[in-house]
């Protein structure tokens, strides 16, 4: 970041859009998992809707795309009583990572079909490696999106699975888990954003932590696993 600050934005800039597509997407798959088993609140509210994208940020959550490559939104306000059973809760809580998903897939495509390489480092390129460039960017971005919220971290959606599966069993230790988190969840988010500026450290750490979700998506969809400057969430030998 330091070392190329003009690559470093530029390749900011090149995922701007994707980004907030990606916590848009998400967070309105959330909302449509929702309106599906028959909650009208995410539609009675006007978030069954991509109008104003504005409502499904977060300052953290964009500063995170910007800085990390990925992040996370506003959650959609449901009624959460209205996911009586166990495969109502897993649907709820996957919606949003399967349209990161589903929006990856489409962008990947496009990226394969243009056939042409994609290079982030420079505003200056011909129209169809910038068009590569942007639709590469939105497919990053959505399975970065997607990889992050599935780790087992409480408050993403890969606890909330966990929680779903297992709290019925454990009510206590779920219950103590998020007493503890909100005691030193800003302090969490402090260090580690404070590490993302340390050369190698936080964007490394936070590669292997996406890697069992983004790497396998990633080859399917491309062919092999690649990342995008500043994260690379694939083995060494996946580029």
């Amino acid at each position: 970041m330091f070392s190329n600050p003009f690559a470093w934005l530029s390749a900011t800039l090149f995922l701007v859009p994707g980004g907030l597509l990606a916590i848009a997407a998400h967070e309105l798959g959330h909302g449509l998992a929702a309106y599906w088993m028959g909650d009208r609140t995410p539609r009675n509210r006007g978030y069954l809707s991509l109008v104003e994208p504005r409502k499904f940020s977060t300052l953290y959550g964009v500063l995170m795309m910007l800085f990390w490559r990925t992040g996370w939104g506003e959650r959609i306000p449901v009624n959460e009583y209205r996911q009586e059973g166990l495969r109502q809760k897993l649907a709820y809580d996957l919606a949003g990572p399967a349209a990161n998903l589903l929006l990856a897939v489409i962008f990947g495509l496009a990226v394969r079909a243009l056939n042409t390489p994609w290079f982030p480092s420079s505003l200056a390129v011909p129209p169809l490696i910038f068009l590569a460039t942007v639709l590469y960017a939105a497919y990053f971005a959505n399975l970065s999106v997607m990889a992050f919220n599935l780790l087992p971290v409480p408050g993403f959606d890969g606890w909330r699975v966990i929680e779903a599966l297992f709290r019925r069993r454990q009510p206590r230790f779920f219950m103590d888990v998020a007493v503890r988190l909100q005691q030193i969840q800003y302090f969490l988010l402090i260090g580690l954003f404070v590490a993302q500026f340390v050369p190698g450290l936080g964007a490394g750490v936070l590669g292997l932590l996406l890697l069992p979700f983004y790497a396998p998506a990633a080859t399917l969809i491309l062919g092999g696993c690649s990342g995008y400057p500043y994260l690379y969430p694939c083995l060494p030998s996946g580029g």
